[in-house]
């Protein structure tokens, strides 16, 4: 992989996007990337940083690779790069965006795939696609549309605009800002604390989200119904117990290893 760099350090893994100045999503890169996200789901991981060399996180596609494609062949490029988002938004386990610079377009797209995203305070995001005549083709209008209501989708996609990251959190995209001198250390840290969390309970979490999404409340009491007794037969949830009862609720947190298992 030349234009994505993916890395583990034990349960943590890191993928980079490094495609500078501006990160753009060549095939090339898109392709790295589909290889760096099977890599992710094939480890024993228990927790994903995606992150971007540079001062930009990605200021989107190289608009080359849409010149003189018919609407034909544009629908099979753009199945295949909807599967790869799919993929990644997938992963059983948490996923963290850390943002910062410029985030535009398919770099949006890749970071609303994540579960959460960070924020270097000095960020910016935008869905530029409107501007050259086009929509969202990596499905970014749907997840803003999931974090923040279809009004602000709407307001996105049909300005082209660029958005601070103090608005993107007032409108729930973003989940946290964190000041730019200290974006890196904060943003490493959090993923590692979620690579030593309850990965199993972290994925029951995840997948009864996605039903509540997809099927709204009863659905989602059904995934729970599926999902949360498992919970009791494994190693975190009666280390968890056992360390709460011995130690009580304020010292246990620090007491219990969770070991993913």
């Amino acid at each position: 992989m030349n234009k994505v760099r993916f890395e583990t350090s034990d349960a943590l893994g890191v993928l980079t996007l490094a495609n500078p100045p501006l990160n753009l999503f060549s095939m090339e890169l898109i392709e790295d990337l589909r290889t760096a996200v099977t890599q992710a789901k094939n480890l024993p991981l228990r927790a994903l940083l995606v992150r971007a060399e540079g001062k930009v996180f990605s200021g989107g596609a190289d608009v080359g690779v849409f010149k003189g494609k018919t609407s034909s062949e544009a629908r099979n490029l753009f199945t295949s790069q909807l599967k790869l988002i799919a993929d990644l938004e997938e992963l059983p386990f948490p996923t963290l965006a850390a943002v910062q610079g410029l985030c535009i377009a398919a770099g949006l797209e890749l970071a609303l795939a994540c579960d959460l995203i960070w924020a270097a305070a000095s960020a910016s995001f935008g869905q530029a696609e409107a501007s050259i005549g086009t929509t969202t083709l990596l499905g970014g209008v749907q997840r803003l549309a999931e974090r923040a209501g279809p009004s602000r989708a709407r307001e996105i996609i049909y300005t082209a605009d660029q958005y601070d990251a103090a608005t993107f959190e007032r409108w729930n995209i973003v989940n946290r800002i964190v000041p730019d001198e200290t974006f890196e250390s904060q943003t490493r840290a959090f993923a590692e604390r979620l690579s030593k969390g309850a990965t199993l309970a972290y994925a029951a979490g995840k997948r009864i989200v996605r039903a509540y999404l997809d099927g709204g409340t009863r659905a989602a009491d059904k995934v729970v119904d599926a999902v949360a007794p498992l919970l009791f037969d494994t190693e975190d949830m009666r280390a968890g117990v056992n360390g709460l009862l011995e130690h009580g609720p304020r010292a246990f947190r620090d007491k219990v290893v969770f070991r993913g298992r």
